[in-house]
């Protein structure tokens, strides 16, 4: 995220763009203003007819520009919505690791350096990919300074990447990544890293069960292969391991859903031969209510105590505490702590079966609308991890992800505050003491904006600041806690995120060879729902429908006996996908797509061809709506269809190509025949429908006719 994010809307539906102003005031506004002058040069006849030609001219504009502004014409681009958590740095460090990044399809990266110190600090970056050489980058910081570096725009497209930073003297630093995950799940995540490799690694979360993908990406900083061991430890008390090699100065990623099975709780331990990395990032549709992902870092090292400044039970949030037990049978404490005045810490204990993982539901132990802190500690040494999943003011979805603090500081500092325009920034503390704590909370900002707020925390307590109010009008903030006391702290954020990379053309299904790229661009797409065909079209001839092969992951088939016994629903490809419940039409279940996407996205050619016809038709025979038709190179009478525009950026008889050719806007279909939410992609049903037809008589276009999709 860079460091002064966008303005941006916490909602996912349409929103108020500027570009519809700059738009208008382009194209519009100036035959407006002509036609207000011709009315007025007719005014000066004055003569009753004039005078009346005046009003009518100046009401009929008044009514268009009104029309104009409430109606979607032109929508914003789809906004990925979340949340992450990071633990501040209590002091700055001189090498810092990222093993999780990518800048594939759908991912936008960015690392955030601070230098916290007094003196200027020289920072040498380090880029490891999967095969490709390192790439190097040298930056340098004034005392206070910071940077976002763009990790997209820095590498290129297409890589997994992770990071390794060396400064003298030392910095703080954050890598975000924010995501449409295989154009269906959007979020971000957040790390703060890790100061040094390591050759044991522990991750206390994780799961396989329905509705989540975790990955384990392992980071090699040597110049030679290191083999490691990872042992799975399941909630069912049984252990699994595998063997992995990594290559060196590369990165490695371990499909851990694969590796486990489904429909488990899982921890981890990972041993190698040599030191490396270890970084768990987990993708999620939770309870199938709140999508989202986030990550971890894992801990070089186990402990008897661990410290949560974050937390809270209030509506919409859901709160988790797993604890992983490598060792015997052992019985973990866990105090509660609260923000109210005078509330007393809650007190529970949990067993710890040997060798496992052991899950607590926060809202069942404290019961709900609280803010907590937490202080684990245990008779044995063992890890704790706190996922959170929520809806955050019932608009934004996501869960982040937090590995514990082993212990407290004085000072705490994070490169940035992540407030501003469409992000919700927090700094929570927790005074895990027995003595009162003065707290200094100060946020820095470029040109010398600073703000100072003092707080007396109690004994065992915790405090929440509102980093956007703190940080308003500042450039670039960052922020630095101070304590008489040592402390904990943590910067949760929620936001609605604008993406500002480019996707590349990617493709969805393949026909007869044919690879069909996606009509909508990756950072639009809300998802593919592939469905039954009409047979016929709305003149009652045979549409001769072809059976589409998807790409991709099908996360819900719901019509697995119409599915083309020459059609495999297990293919690769970048994206996920929905196959939708029968519509009782006879054709098979892949014959047609819908490629969802918001009102005004714009959509693009999914073959390379030549447009035979690009009209206006009758929906269902009752609903006026735009199509499009391409007869596909190479393939004599077949074209693809393409349905549901509110404009047409072709013409009959332009060639277009495919992914790179815009074909037209996404229409609002809401109002028409769409009553509520898509229910496989839980947004509002508006989408380009997609089929491909044998109809040699199509050659030369069509006449408007009605049409079932």
């Amino acid at each position: 995220m860079p460091l002064e994010p966008s303005p941006i809307v916490a909602r996912r539906g349409l929103k108020v763009s500027w570009r519809r102003y700059r738009r208008f005031a382009e194209e519009t506004l100036p035959s407006v203003c002509y036609y207000i002058c011709m009315c007025f040069t007719w005014y000066g006849a004055r003569n009753v007819r004039a005078r009346v030609a005046v009003l009518v001219a100046v009401l009929s504009c008044a009514a268009l520009l009104l029309l104009w502004m409430v109606t979607p014409l032109y929508a914003a681009g789809y906004e990925w919505d979340g949340g992450s958590d990071v633990t501040g740095w209590s002091t700055a460090a001189k090498s810092i690791y990222f093993a999780e990044g990518t800048t594939r399809n759908g991912f936008e990266e960015y690392l955030l350096l601070r230098n916290p110190g007094p003196a200027a600090s020289s920072v040498n970056i380090k880029y490891l990919f999967g095969s490709h050489a390192p790439q190097f980058q040298r930056v340098v910081l004034a005392a206070g300074a910071g940077t976002s570096i763009n990790v997209n725009s820095l590498v290129g497209p297409g890589k997994d990447v992770s990071i390794s930073v060396a400064a003298s003297p030392g910095v703080i630093a954050e890598r975000q990544i924010y995501f449409n995950y295989k154009g269906v799940w959007t979020g971000g995540h957040a790390t703060c890293g890790v100061r040094a490799p390591s050759d044991t690694w522990y991750f206390a979360e994780g799961t396989t069960r329905g509705g989540f993908q975790e990955w384990l990406c392992l980071q090699n900083p040597t110049g030679g292969d290191v083999g490691a061991t990872i042992t799975y430890m399941l909630g069912t008390g049984e252990n699994k391991r595998e063997r992995v090699v990594i290559g060196a100065n590369a990165r490695k990623t371990i499909d851990v859903n694969s590796s486990v099975g489904p429909d488990q709780d899982v921890s981890i331990q990972v041993k190698s031969a040599a030191p490396i990395v270890a970084e768990r990032p987990m993708y999620f549709d939770y309870k199938g209510e709140w999508r989202g992902g986030h990550t971890c870092a894992g801990a070089p090292r186990l402990a008897s105590t661990w410290y949560f400044a974050e937390g809270t039970t209030r509506s919409g949030f859901e709160e988790w505490l797993c604890i992983m037990n490598p060792g015997e049978q052992a019985v973990a404490k866990v105090e509660y702590m609260f923000a109210d005045v005078g509330a007393d810490p809650v007190v529970r204990e949990y067993r710890l079966g040997a060798r496992s993982r052991t899950t607590v539901s926060v809202n069942d132990a404290v019961g709900p609308e609280r803010d907590v802190s937490m202080k684990v500690t245990c008779g044995a040494n063992v890890l704790c991890e706190r996922p959170m999943y929520f809806c955050y003011n019932g608009e934004l979805e996501g869960g982040h992800d937090v590995l514990g603090s082993t212990g407290g500081a004085k000072t705490w500092s994070f490169p940035a505050s992540c407030a501003g325009p469409g992000f919700k920034s927090w700094l929570c503390l927790m005074n895990a003491g027995d003595a009162a704590n003065a707290v200094k909370v100060e946020v820095f900002g470029d040109g010398g904006g600073h703000h100072r707020g003092d707080l007396q925390m109690a004994a065992g307590s915790r405090a929440t600041i509102d980093l956007n109010a703190a940080s308003e009008s500042m450039t670039n903030p960052w922020v630095k806690v101070t304590g008489t006391e040592q402390l904990i702290a943590e910067r949760p954020v929620y936001f609605s995120y604008e993406p500002k990379v480019e996707s590349r053309p990617f493709a969805f299904a393949t026909w007869g060879g044919v690879e069909l790229m996606s009509p909508i661009r990756f950072r639009d797409n809300i998802g593919a729902v592939f469905h039954e065909a009409s047979a016929l079209n709305g003149e009652g001839r045979p549409d001769n429908v072809q059976v589409l092969q998807p790409l991709g992951t099908c996360l819900r088939d719901d019509n697995p006996g119409q599915l083309y016994p020459g059609i495999s629903s297990s293919l690769g490809g970048e994206t996920m996908y929905f196959i939708e419940d029968s519509r009782g039409r006879g054709t098979y279940s892949t014959t047609a797509c819908d490629v969802s996407a918001k009102a005004g996205t714009t959509a693009y050619a999914p073959v390379t061809g030549t447009v035979i016809a690009a009209e206006p038709y009758m929906l269902y025979g009752k609903y006026p709506d735009l199509r499009v038709r391409i007869a596909i190179d190479g393939f004599p009478g077949y074209h693809v269809a393409m349905l549901h525009m509110s404009g047409l950026l072709v013409t009959a008889g332009q060639q277009v190509q495919a992914g790179k050719t815009p074909i037209g806007i996404v229409r609002d279909l809401v109002p028409y025949f769409n009553s509520g939410p898509n229910p496989y992609t839980r947004e509002e049903g508006n989408h380009v429908h997609v089929q491909i037809n044998y109809r040699p008589d199509t050659s030369q276009g069509s006449s408007g006719a009605a049409e079932t999709p």
